[in-house]
């Protein structure tokens, strides 16, 4: 589909709280998901689908969740936007990672990367929570002709460990994979549904009853001979992942992106670095950024599941600004 080309305007520094105006076009309307398939060589990501029309917008879920992440968000947006909402590997409906294949956020990347280049999007909206916006932040600052704008709920800066400690963390983590391969390999865990839904709200300690039911309708399936769920996620993606960059490294990386930004972060939500490791990773970001803006709003880290008209609010908010910077770009393209 065609995409307006961004063009350099002055940089916006905008950091406020959310506001209790509600934008004009705020309606949750009724519509229908649309399954899709994405062949990438090594196997098959799935996720779901709406609307149409020439501006494209790509959702990205967190660490263990899926592509019903953006259930209560997705009804507020434009019909003239074709969103979808995309399956990790090992996560929802997608297909697993081959045997031996490492789960952290470069491999997302990478099957990100080739899922855009089947379909063909090669200017869209990048929208992604937690584990998403990581790999959201990565992909924007290597593949910075592919995205229009970026959009972050609830992650500015990841966890990260100076370089003297990598030894120590790889070693962690590849004993913690190998392990998870090993269980992997074992009948799955059969649970009871209430007691699932309440493991889930648990373990998250952030979704609510209902975002933990929505997660689940895509995240588990029900086996009959065995009356109850399992869970489809593949047990290898549960390995922690994140550290695999200093501090300075992801500074850098921020300071490689210079599209649109737009950063929602929960006031109760999750922090992986220090106050002094953020106001970096904010300045960075904000140093060659067409459009900046960031919101601290109530709620925890799954803030788009348990109060989604603001958040929806606030990226309605920003892609109306974005549509002037990009309309501004056509121009200036034409002239």
């Amino acid at each position: 589909m065609p995409q307006s080309p961004v063009h350099a305007q002055e940089n916006k520094d905008q950091q406020v709280q959310y506001s209790q105006e509600h934008h004009p076009k705020m309606e949750n309307k009724a519509w229908e998901w649309e399954e899709i398939e994405i062949d990438i060589g090594w196997g098959t990501l799935r996720g779901k689908a709406k609307g149409s029309g020439s501006q494209c917008m790509l959702g990205l879920h967190g660490w263990l969740d899926n592509a019903n992440t953006f259930d209560l968000i997705a009804p507020f947006l434009p019909e003239d936007v074709r969103f979808i909402s995309l399956d990790f590997p090992g996560h929802g409906h997608s297909d697993h990672f081959p045997p031996a294949f490492i789960y952290d956020p470069r491999g997302y990347v990478g099957s990100v990367k080739k899922a855009m280049t089947t379909i063909g999007w090669n200017r869209f909206i990048l929208l992604g929570h937690s584990m998403g916006a990581v790999v959201g932040i990565i992909y924007t600052s290597v593949f910075p002709e592919d995205v229009e704008a970026f959009i972050s709920i609830d992650i500015i800066k990841p966890t990260s460990y100076a370089p003297e400690k990598y030894a120590t963390q790889y070693k962690k983590y590849f004993l913690q994979y190998l392990d998870n391969e090993k269980k992997a390999a074992q009948p799955a865990l059969v649970y009871d549904e209430e007691e699932l839904v309440r493991k889930t709200i648990e373990g998250s300690k952030s979704l609510d009853d209902r975002g933990a039911r929505i997660l689940l309708q895509r995240g588990a399936r029900r086996i009959e001979e065995a009356e109850g769920l399992i869970l489809t996620r593949d047990l290898r993606a549960k390995v922690y992942f994140i550290g695999f960059l200093s501090s300075e490294g992801w500074i850098e990386i921020a300071k490689a992106i210079t599209c649109p930004l737009l950063f929602i972060k929960a006031k109760e939500g999750h922090t992986y670095s220090s106050a002094e490791e953020i106001k970096a990773m904010l300045s960075a970001f904000k140093q060659d950024c067409k459009h900046y803006c960031y919101y601290e709003m109530p709620g925890k880290h799954h803030l788009h599941l348990t109060h989604p008209k603001p958040v929806a609010e606030c990226i309605l908010n920003f892609i109306d600004e974005c549509k002037s910077i990009l309309q501004t770009g056509a121009n200036d393209s034409v002239n």
